[in-house]
């Protein structure tokens, strides 16, 4: 029997066809031009997506970042912000993920991403994306009517344990807004009625019109609120904050719970890491501008830029939390 040849030391046959010097030169051709496009990314505007209305929390913090990428030359294109509100921020969601991954479409979002899945709202989470970072983020606090009855978040929590669910909380179920309420809540040994209302601007006016009793907002949005007739009760940071000094924090009330609003930078599943590392580098040397460090400042935002291997496991573990509460939580 003859021996067989390594596979390394194959001849192919004298017959067997050969491809052609030109073949070779368009296939060189068509790798160069790959090569160039990829080099000279991006050539056209960057579309932003924001899933709530223009003047909201996350559309504020975008259009800050708008400005500074065009004013300091961070991107050699403009960015388009579009604002796609609607479905407690999943239509915008969805469009981003849904969009070509070639880094001309990314959006802004919260960790609502995490808890719109664990409430059944989405059928994607924060994996569904490629993380491109976190740009600071806000503490959040207890808001009521100025004019309204309860002066105190001690007096709050006393009537809704006197009188179970007679506290009508202003919501939008499956995000952050419905979920950590429900924490406030359980931690403080009580039980809050959660009313379906929407987005940041419904939740004021529902209070404004004495309609519900208290929401979740930002310090960003207290601040925004401010002149409305909206003033918090508590915050869910480590210690006081400056901008209300005289309001305490949940833990000096005996509910130990400190969290945060963050905002988190996305794009389509796929998107070349080199384009996500163009983009996020501009973010993060926004971020170190004067200009956005006042704004930041301003606004109550912490300018702490977090990374996607920063980011990853913090979405991970929200979703861990998130999930035992989501029965309560479809049920309030």
């Amino acid at each position: 029997m003859r021996a067989l040849k390594p596979v390394d030391s194959y001849d192919p046959p004298r017959n067997a066809t050969r491809p052609s010097k030109l073949l070779v030169w368009a296939i060189a051709a068509i790798g160069l031009a790959l090569a160039a496009n990829a080099d000279s990314y991006p050539e056209r505007p960057i579309k932003i997506i924001v899933p709530t209305n223009a003047g909201g929390e996350v559309d504020t913090l975008v259009r800050i970042f708008q400005r500074a990428f065009q004013e300091n030359d961070l991107l050699p294109v403009k960015t388009v912000v579009v604002n796609m509100p609607g479905a407690g921020g999943t239509l915008g969601t969805r469009k981003i993920k849904d969009s070509r991954a070639d880094g001309y479409t990314i959006g802004v979002w919260t960790p609502g991403i995490v808890t719109s899945k664990a409430m059944g709202i989405a059928k994607y989470d924060h994996s569904a994306f490629e993380i491109i970072g976190r740009t600071g983020y806000s503490d959040l606090g207890f808001g009521v009517n100025s004019d309204s009855k309860f002066n105190s978040i001690q007096e709050l929590i006393e009537q809704s344990k006197a009188n179970s669910k007679s506290l009508q909380v202003a919501t939008n179920i499956g995000l952050p807004v419905h979920l950590i309420p429900l924490m406030f809540a359980e931690s403080a040994g009580t039980d809050f009625k959660f009313i379906q209302i929407g987005g940041g601007s419904k939740r004021l006016s529902s209070i404004l019109g004495g309609h519900t009793d208290m929401a979740m907002f930002s310090l960003l949005a207290f601040i925004q609120y401010k002149d409305a007739g909206i003033k918090p009760l508590v915050v869910l940071s480590e210690q006081r904050t400056s901008l209300f000094p005289d309001v305490p924090t949940a833990k000096e009330i005996g509910v130990d719970l400190v969290m945060q609003d963050t905002r988190i930078w996305l794009a389509p599943k796929g998107t070349p890491r080199e384009r996500i590392e163009l983009i996020a580098t501009a973010l993060r040397t926004a971020m170190e501008l004067p200009e956005v460090k006042k704004e930041f400042k301003t606004l109550g935002i912490h300018t702490t830029f977090g990374d996607a291997a920063e980011l990853q496991p913090f979405l991970d573990n929200m979703l861990r939390r998130v999930t035992p509460l989501v029965a309560k939580a479809r049920g309030r």
